[in-house]
């Protein structure tokens, strides 16, 4: 498994469509690549001030044609394999699970 920390989004805001088609704007909060693929710590925009945003990880699909979306780790394994990555010792925030 390779990890790193080294994300260079960090602080972007990212806008997702929902299943009702109503976008929402996500800030990323730190990122990292683990075995390829780059996965984000994200924020809701509107919740960004709150003391304890609820915060998400979601990673990046590249599809064939080189265009990128974004999609929730759903996958309880994957999920707790991107927080610990997420969750370095250099972390400017803590994760509650």
């Amino acid at each position: 498994m390779t990890e790193s920390n080294d994300y260079k989004d960090a602080l972007s805001v990212i806008t997702l469509t929902d299943d009702d088609g109503s976008e929402i704007d996500f800030i990323v909060i730190d990122g990292a690549i683990m075995d390829g693929v780059k996965y984000m710590l994200v924020v809701c925009a509107e919740d960004y001030d709150k003391d304890e945003p609820e915060a998400y990880i979601i990673k990046e699909i590249e599809d064939d044609g080189n265009e990128v979306s974004f999609e929730f780790v759903d996958d309880d394994n994957e999920y707790a394999r991107a927080a610990v990555v997420l969750n370095s010792e250099d972390s400017d925030y803590e994760m509650k699970f």
